[in-house]
């Protein structure tokens, strides 16, 4: 699955500062700095002369210290698992994100102080890797939650879609039991929109509503739910609306006569 650049999404850069920033700075050729505090979603990064320490906007990961009880079992009731489960999760993550900083990477941050037990300073900020963002993959793979700790973009119709997707990726990644999610007892996560899309001749007695989705007005998750929707033709259908029938589809990439025809049961308008 691809993700949209972060690139796209932030307007306004600026150079790196001493102090802290009201616009956003671009940090080009990052390195990873490994040492015995980071994890999923908090770890120093060499950017210029000296290390700083950055937690992701985006996304949170299971706690991998046991001594944060009230967070590790709060985690432990969102994914449905056991504290125990939380840290190896967390261990998971942490393992999962120093790999995909093994090579040279981008970070979008504007210096916002990230709260937390350690004495030592963190921004909040944005990691990307060719083309991909880590908050984006981390939350795919299963190995972290989307946090509503929303990035300030300059704009915010970008900072909206950019919750929507990684909430979506988070109902995919739980559906599909990915990652922590493959431990979880919860019960209440629903079942996916392709499973409601059963045609009518499978389930007799499923009203045609529950079948299919208006273009006009579903939601990104439920998008990204019909064969070959991505995020990035999720959105393009959005920035599309109103859309008047099918034919409407062929003006926009990625859509052929097949994909087309594969939606027709499926969709409304």
């Amino acid at each position: 699955m691809r993700f949209l650049p972060l690139a796209l999404l932030l307007l306004v850069f600026s150079p790196l500062r001493a102090e802290p920033a009201r616009t956003w700075e671009r940090w080009d050729g990052c390195t990873f700095l490994a040492d015995r505090y980071y994890d999923g979603d908090s770890f120093q990064v060499k950017y210029g002369k000296r290390p700083q320490v950055i937690r992701l906007y985006g996304a949170d990961a299971p706690e991998t210290d046991a001594g944060y009880g009230a967070r590790v079992d709060e985690q432990a009731a969102y994914f449905g698992v056991t504290p125990a489960e939380v840290l190896r999760g967390g261990e998971e993550a942490k393992e999962f994100t120093a790999k995909f900083l093994s090579k040279p990477f981008r970070v979008f941050t504007r210096r916002k102080i990230a709260p937390g037990a350690s004495r030592t300073e963190r921004f909040y900020a944005m990691v990307e890797r060719d083309g991909v963002a880590l908050d984006a993959a981390l939350v795919q793979a299963g190995w972290a939650r989307a946090t509503t700790e929303a990035a300030d973009y300059p704009d915010a119709s970008a900072a909206s879609a950019r919750l929507q997707q990684l909430r979506a990726l988070e109902q995919k990644a739980a559906q599909e039991r990915r990652g922590l999610w493959a431990k979880s007892k919860r019960a209440d996560r629903q079942p996916s929109l392709a499973e409601r899309l059963i045609p009518r001749i499978l389930k007799p007695d499923a009203p045609a509503a529950a079948r299919k989705v208006n273009l006009n007005t579903a939601g990104f998750a439920d998008l990204q739910a019909l064969p070959g929707v991505g995020p990035k033709t999720a959105e393009q259908i959005i920035r599309a609306r109103p859309l008047a029938d099918l034919t409407a589809l062929d003006a926009l990439p990625g859509f052929g006569p097949k994909k087309v025809e594969a939606l027709r049961e499926m969709v409304t308008f």
